[in-house]
């Protein structure tokens, strides 16, 4: 017996923080939502300054619980260290997605296709045989958008990292959370050593996790990625360890690949893309789950206007909108003119420019590193870290069209 389309108002593919994040906002306006996806472990590493998640509708009433680790400083190593006294945390997985998804109806399997006929409802296939009919489509299964058409065609640059997390933090500076350590590697007799990939710059990142400490090797960004497992001889000499005897004394190992920049989704396009597969990585830090949920209600409120009338599909460029307002399309271009800049900076300048970045006012530099800041505030962080430069850096980050760089930085 062949069973029946079901027919719902909005279907979320992808049960990451994300679509777990924006089906539960959905729930929470009476929207009749269905959240699919494999339900597969959140293994990742998921991080966010605290005062970024003030407010935030999802978590409001858990917060405590749903931040796992929570460090109140955490340095920044370039030419000189420098304490940011910002309260920085780590997510607990398990708690982060009971909450997001209290209430809400997943149904574990993965959609193979969705089909959007004009003027009907959109049609989701899934491996099982089954179809949902649902009048608006989300796709946040991550980037690249499986099921929603990009804006453009520029690449991505990548943040790979490998990371391991030991039963006890290693002695040194890396025993202290560390957001970056720029510092070189060295190879006795404080001679830079040239292990690990060339022609990369890389920091490491280091702080408490559920089950030990975690120390990360990172590159910055790379366009073509490098592959995690390259990093980790470099991990291994900043600990002073041999590599298989590293991996040997790992409680687990992390591999990391996170899209920087790339090509938006459409506003208009018939699947809405979001969270990640929407771009919201931000291009300086990686950071993206933060960011969804602070941005879930906003959609999930769009949605519910979309539905608002009695046509078959929604409008899905209302929900578009929502997901990249006109001010943070704006915002996300200074993010993307930083990240083609720090792609040409070798060691000493990024270590140069950091350093700059982080001499500044936390109240100053804060609001660069979220993506939905307003460009006017993204744009002054940019100029003031341009005038705490040297000449010489000033010169790179004018490199280029100086009528360019000068037109991004209008009000």
């Amino acid at each position: 017996m062949t069973t029946l389309p079901r027919e719902v108002d909005v279907v979320v593919i992808g049960d990451g923080p994300a679509g777990s994040a924006v089906a539960g906002a959905c729930l929470a306006r009476g929207i009749e939502v269905v959240l699919v996806g494999p339900d597969d472990a959140w293994n990742a590493t998921y991080s966010a300054w605290i005062d970024d998640l003030d407010g935030v509708e999802a978590i409001a009433d858990a917060a405590p619980g749903v931040i796992g680790q929570r460090v109140d400083t955490i340095a920044v190593h370039t030419r000189r260290t420098t304490e940011l006294s910002r309260p920085y945390g780590v997510f607990d997985n398990g708690v982060l997605r009971s909450v997001l998804r209290a209430d809400v109806e997943h149904l574990t399997g993965k959609v193979v296709d969705v089909r959007s006929p004009r003027k009907a409802r959109h049609r989701v296939l899934l491996a099982d045989g089954s179809e949902l009919r649902a009048r608006l489509v989300l796709d946040t299964s991550g980037w690249p958008s499986s099921f929603a058409r990009l804006s453009g065609t520029t690449p991505p640059a990548w943040q790979t990292a490998i990371g391991v997390v030991l039963s006890e933090p290693p002695p040194g500076d890396l025993g202290r959370p560390t957001l970056m350590d720029f510092r070189a590697v060295t190879a006795g007799h404080d001679r830079p050593s040239t292990v690990g990939p060339s022609g990369v710059t890389t920091f490491c990142y280091a702080l408490p996790v559920r089950d030990g400490w975690m120390v990360e090797e990172t590159v910055l960004a790379a366009r073509p990625a490098v592959e995690p497992i390259a990093l980790l001889a470099r991990l291994a000499a900043r600990l002073g360890r041999h590599p298989d005897d590293l991996l040997a004394d790992a409680v687990r190992t992390e591999y990391v690949r996170i899209p920087l920049g790339g090509s938006r989704p459409g506003l208009d396009e018939p699947v809405v893309a979001f969270g990640a597969a929407a771009g919201y990585v931000h291009a300086a830090t990686g950071f993206s789950v933060a960011s969804s949920l602070r941005a879930a209600p906003r959609v999930a409120s769009a949605i519910l206007t979309s539905l608002d009338s009695s046509a078959p599909a929604a409008d899905s460029s209302i929900v578009g909108e929502a997901v990249w307002p006109a001010a943070f399309r704006r915002s996300r271009v200074l993010h993307d003119y930083g990240l083609e800049l720090l792609l040409r900076l070798d060691d000493d300048e990024v270590r140069d420019f950091f350093g700059a970045f982080f001499e500044l006012p936390v109240d100053e530099w804060r609001g660069y590193m979220r993506i939905d800041t307003l460009p006017s505030e993204v744009a002054s962080v940019m100029t003031k870290v341009f005038r705490a430069s040297s000449w010489s850096m000033r010169r790179r980050l004018v490199s280029g069209n100086p009528m360019t760089f000068a037109r991004l930085f209008r009000p």
